[in-house]
């Protein structure tokens, strides 16, 4: 495991990035990828936290780290920053820290099709019927899902059996509210926790583009 700590210059009192900082932040993340990442070299993910963002990669070779990084970042004069390798076989910082869990991956899908919506011309303000998709071991447990999900205001759009081995049964839900990411989160929380208790799964939402 390869990781790089840089110490930003204007971060907010709580430690996480500052807004006028960002753009510059995001440059930079994509000149060490360009440069660092190759068949050996994985970037794995970042933390940001004290004031620090840490880059870390998987490395099959770590000889000449250090410069490799400075010259990644020859253009970044501004920042000051350290780096370092240790062994990590198991990759233990990527499973232990860095991988998102189920509602941390829904949440980062949710803001992909958020900004998807934003390159068409949504402002994501306006208010539209939003489809959430659920998938379930058996009908038993969908149907279980669905009555909750009723309940909890939501209409029913269909329900449908995917052929698969071993097949899933699949609600398909809706409701309305615009789909900026605050409201999104708060939307699709309460089916994400009715899909787990039901032995299920939330599997994403979707909505017509409002320009």
């Amino acid at each position: 495991m390869a990781h790089v700590r840089l110490y930003m210059t204007r971060p907010r009192p709580d430690g996480l990035s500052s807004q006028d900082e960002y753009p510059r932040l995001c440059q930079l993340e994509d000149e060490l990828t360009v440069k660092l990442t190759s068949n050996d070299v994985g970037y794995v993910g970042r933390n940001t936290s004290d004031g620090c963002r840490d880059f870390y990669f998987y490395v099959a070779d770590p000889e000449r780290w250090d410069e490799r990084v400075a010259a990644a970042l020859s253009s970044f004069a501004e920042y000051k920053f350290d780096t370092g390798t240790r062994e990590d076989p198991e990759w233990t910082t990527y499973r232990s820290f860095l991988m998102p869990g189920a509602w941390d991956r829904d949440l980062i899908q949710s803001r992909r099709v958020c900004a998807a919506l934003e390159r068409q011309g949504d402002a994501l303000t306006a208010a539209r019927e939003i489809d959430h998709w659920t998938y379930f071991p058996s009908e038993a447990a969908m149907n279980d899902f669905v009555i909750e999900a009723l309940a909890l205001g939501f209409s029913m759009r269909k329900t449908a059996v995917d052929q698969t081995i071993p097949p899933r049964f699949c609600a398909r839900v809706t409701g309305v509210d615009s789909p900026s990411l605050q409201n999104i989160s708060e939307m699709t929380y309460p089916l994400f926790e009715a899909a787990r208790r039901h032995g299920g799964e939330y599997d994403g939402w979707e909505c017509p583009v409002v320009a």
